[in-house]
C-alpha cells in the first residue's frame, strides 16, 4: 500500500511594534533567528517555505512574515514562496494540498487571523475535525500549529496539534 506523510507547520510572524512600520521588534528578530535551530531540530529539514507576501501600507511594506522565515531559508538554502498575500487563504490552502507537497514538510509563516482560516480550510478539505480548534490570541507569538496528513490509496487522515516554541523569554532588543 502506497502512502504519503505530509507535515505542515504553521507559525505566526515574530513580535511587531505598535505602529504600521511592517517590521519586527528586536524580540521578533531574536525569535526569527532562534527559529532556524528550533524548527529544524523539531521537524527536520523543510522541503518548502511559505510566507505571506509583503503588503503595501501607507508607511511601506509589511515584511514580518518574510523576516521571520528568512533565517530558516538561509540555513536550508531554500527559496521562500511569496505568491500569496495574507488574505489569500484559499490559494495558500490549494498550494499546500497540491500533490507536489504530499510527501513534504512545509513551514508556513503567516498573519495569525488568516493562519487560522488556512488551517481550518485544510482540516475541512482533508476530513479533519476543526470543531475545537483553539483561538490564536493576539499576543501569542509562541504557538506552532502542526498538521500531519497521511494519505493512503483510498483514505486520508489528518492530525492537528498545538505546540509551543518556548521562545517567549527572548530579549526585547537586538544588537
Amino acid at each position: 500500500m502506497t502512502h504519503s506523510v505530509q507535515t505542515l507547520v504553521f507559525l505566526r510572524h515574530g513580535e511587531k511594534p505598535d505602529n504600521d512600520s511592517g517590521q519586527l521588534t528586536g524580540k521578533g528578530l531574536n525569535r526569527a533567528l532562534a527559529l532556524a535551530d528550533l524548527l529544524i531540530s523539531r521537524y527536520g529539514r523543510a522541503d518548502a517555505l511559505y510566507a505571506a507576501a509583503p503588503k503595501q501600507s501607507k508607511l511601506g511594506n509589511s515584511l514580518r512574515s518574510l523576516q521571520t522565515i528568512t533565517p530558516v531559508a538561509i540555513r536550508l538554502s531554500l527559496p521562500v514562496h511569496l505568491e500569496f498575500h495574507a488574505k489569500e487563504t484559499k490559494a495558500l490552502r490549494d498550494a499546500l494540498l497540491d500533490k507536489a507537497h504530499h510527501r513534504h514538510t512545509v513551514f508556513v509563516v503567516w498573519e495569525h487571523d488568516n493562519l487560522v482560516k488556512v488551517v481550518r480550510d485544510i482540516l475541512k478539505q482533508t476530513g479533519g475535525d476543526y470543531s475545537d480548534m483553539p483561538v490564536w490570541a493576539r499576543d501569542d507569538f509562541d504557538s506552532l500549529w502542526v498538521l500531519n496528513i497521511v494519505r493512503g490509496e483510498k483514505e486520508i487522515s489528518v492530525a492537528f496539534s498545538q505546540e509551543k516554541q518556548g521562545l517567549n523569554n527572548l530579549k526585547d532588543y537586538y544588537y
